[in-house]
């Protein structure tokens, strides 16, 4: 007879739902998660700051993404993807409620073409 896990004997780190979010966004064309430059507080602890955050209160999630976006694509449409593809991998795979997953356009990536184009 298999014994089921409840909730209450599960305990997911951030790493791990930040993993999900992060894997959730590979598919998606034109987007990723930025990286914010190191700072000397980083380097001394070996901890890098992320361009996704996680904030999680008992069985429910909200997700932070700070991403770059390539030029030319539609940031709306772009950006409900994202929000949508982190929701459902990390629903799925943790059994969590994710509350939001709100995201910031930090960026635009511009293809090196174009930037020549314009020197």
């Amino acid at each position: 007879m298999e014994k089921t896990t409840s909730k209450k004997d599960l305990d997911i780190s951030p790493d791990v739902l930040f993993g999900i979010a992060q894997l959730a966004l590979e598919p998606i064309k034109g987007i990723k998660a930025t990286t914010p430059p190191v700072s000397v507080g980083e380097f001394l602890t070996g901890k890098r700051a992320k361009g996704i955050k996680v904030e999680r209160k008992d069985d429910s999630v909200h997700l932070l993404l700070n991403v770059r976006v390539r030029y030319g694509l539609s940031i709306p449409k772009v950006v409900k993807q994202a929000q949508k593809a982190v929701r459902e991998a990390v629903a799925s795979m943790t059994g969590l409620k994710v509350e939001s997953v709100d995201v910031t356009v930090e960026a635009i990536d511009v293809p090196e073409k174009l930037e020549l184009a314009n020197a």
